[in-house]
């Protein structure tokens, strides 16, 4: 169709969300969620009738000492013990950072298709054949260490190497590998192909074209990523600790086993806060290099 055909009423006719496609499509969504919400027994009503017992779950016992969450405690001591066992829980975070780093880069490039035709170029049978092999492998390696929650890999290593923190980095570090490895090769599939093309004609070798010519490219995205990444094993690393790996998350597991409420807010206060600063921290230095 020629620009000349393009009238306003064709536009319109186009652009008009009540296609039958469209429809379709509405109806579809409808009818999975209606599906899903009488399913999962969701109810509204229940949720209504059921808000007084939670806040009489917040509200704690009179009669009991540090049974309601409001006032949070602030002995003194306590504060100092919760405030070491966040700065673990960061440390803990950021050695799983690393770990995920070195595992999920590499392991993105061989699950990125267009990487791949650098690393073995050619349309012959092996080479597309092989191509499809490490994609395969690197895939399926991604996605065991992305779709076992962090608390079952940290139970896994908590049998491993025994309770305490290091059990906690490794869960991180595995699962934030997968994920790490899906996010960063979606970014590399969506590079512009022109600066590869250019160093490939020259000669060039794959580590070099990875580094003049897809890093330049994805650094914006892989810092972004990284960020988002950390962000969200802090928050992870603080419920490791129910399993006995380490970190704020065993005082918190601690104080709701035993209904010490007063302690289980000044915990989330401290946990809140952090992440709070470690967002605008991430703000920063996105502003910075993206």
């Amino acid at each position: 169709m020629t620009s000349l055909q393009i009238t306003p009423e064709y536009l319109q006719k186009k652009s008009s969300p009540f296609q039958w496609q469209n429809l379709l499509i509405l109806v579809l969504i409808s009818a999975v969620y209606s599906t899903s919400w009488l399913n999962t027994e969701m109810s509204v009503g229940s949720l209504i009738d059921g808000w007084s017992h939670m806040q009489s779950y917040i509200v704690g016992n009179p009669d009991i000492e540090g049974s309601s969450f409001f006032p949070p405690s602030f002995i003194v001591y306590d504060i100092r013990l919760y405030l070491k066992a966040m700065l673990e829980t960061i440390e803990m975070a950021v050695v799983a950072l690393f770990i995920s780093i070195a595992v999920g880069f590499p392991l993105s490039l061989l699950a990125s298709r267009n990487i791949l035709k650098i690393l073995i170029p050619g349309r012959g049978i092996l080479a597309r054949g092989l191509r499809r092999i490490l994609y395969t492998i690197a895939m399926l390696v991604a996605n065991v260490f992305r779709s076992i929650n962090e608390i079952v890999w940290a139970l896994l290593f908590v049998s491993a190497v025994g309770l305490g923190p290091m059990a906690g980095i490794l869960a991180l570090g595995v699962h934030t590998a997968g994920v790490l490895c899906k996010l960063l090769a979606e970014g590399n599939e969506a590079i512009d192909p022109g600066p590869v093309e250019a160093l490939t004609a020259t000669g060039a070798s794959f580590p070099k074209i990875i580094v003049y010519a897809v890093l330049p490219q994805t650094m914006p995205h892989f810092i972004s990523m990284v960020l988002y990444r950390f962000e969200s094993d802090v928050r992870s690393a603080s419920i490791l600790g129910f399993v006995g790996a380490g970190g704020i998350g065993f005082y918190l597991f601690d104080k709701v086993r035993a209904f010490e409420n007063a302690d289980v807010t000044t915990i989330i206060i401290i946990i809140v806060l952090t992440v709070w600063l470690i967002d605008k921290l991430s703000a920063g230095i996105r502003a910075k290099f993206i």
